[in-house]
Parts: structure tokens; sequence; C-alpha cells
């Protein structure tokens, strides 16, 4: 694992190392996106920008829900280093394949943070511990 320690987004976390990233910017988000080699199992760690900076979590994450076209999902609070997650849980398609995904939306800094892991189905039951992990190792950034 590597720890990545963002500035911008003022969040650390971790991840396989042997992962790739790619910087995405549009008007409404700015997103790493950390894949594996065999791209079926993705980390997305993004801050919205522009006119949906000013969303509250639980708008954000049905707007993301609706952009991914999520089938099926729960919604719940969870807590993790001091910062308080909405989190959505569920199914969803991406290039016509269905993935689990679990996303997490909070606000931090007086930024929205977006938090976003999906895997294939198979892919998601051989790493759900690793995927578990990644999730569970953001945390704020101190001194800043």
């Amino acid at each position: 694992m590597t720890t990545v320690q963002n500035r911008q987004f003022q969040v650390k976390y971790e991840v396989p190392a042997h992962w790739s990233v790619t910087h995405q910017r549009t008007d409404s988000v700015e997103v790493l996106r950390y894949h594996n080699p065999d791209d079926n199992t993705v980390l997305w760690v993004g801050q919205l920008r522009g006119r949906h900076a000013s969303l509250r979590p639980a708008k954000a994450l049905q707007r993301l829900l609706r952009h991914l076209g999520a089938t099926r999902h729960e919604e719940h609070n969870v807590s993790s280093h001091g910062l308080d997650f909405l989190e959505s849980t569920g199914t969803c398609f991406v290039n016509g394949q269905e993935v689990r995904y679990d996303a997490r939306v909070t606000t931090s800094q007086r930024h929205v943070l977006v938090v976003y892991v999906y895997a294939t189905t198979a892919s998601f039951a051989t790493q759900a511990r690793l995927l578990h992990h990644v999730l569970e190792s953001i945390a704020p950034l101190q001194g800043k």
C-alpha cells in the first residue's frame, strides 16, 4: 500500500502501490482515478467544483447515484477518522457491465469530498477486504 497525501482535497488515504492514477477535471468535479492493472477495480477521490461545490452531501450523493445509474442501493451514515460521510452501497452499470460500488460523500474543509470505489462482481468478491481498507483509510490531512 502507498499512502497518498492530497493537499488539494486535504485528505490522506492508502491505495495499492501497483494501481495507476489519472487526473480528471470537469466543470463540476476534480477527480483522481486509481485502478488496478485489469481496470476492474477502481477508486475515485474527488472534490466538487464550480456551481456544484456548494451542494449538500445528500444532494451530491443523489446526483452521483443518478449519474452512475445505481439500480439498487442503501444509504446510511458512517464516521471514519473524524469525517462524517453519507454512504451508499449497491450496484450500477459501468461500460455496460454491472458493478458493485461503495460511495461516500462529506463536507471537509468547506469542500464536498466524493469517494467512490467500484469493482466487477467477481473482483469485488475477492477484493472486498482491500476495498474496505482503502475506504477506511481516508482521513483528514493534518498539519496543513
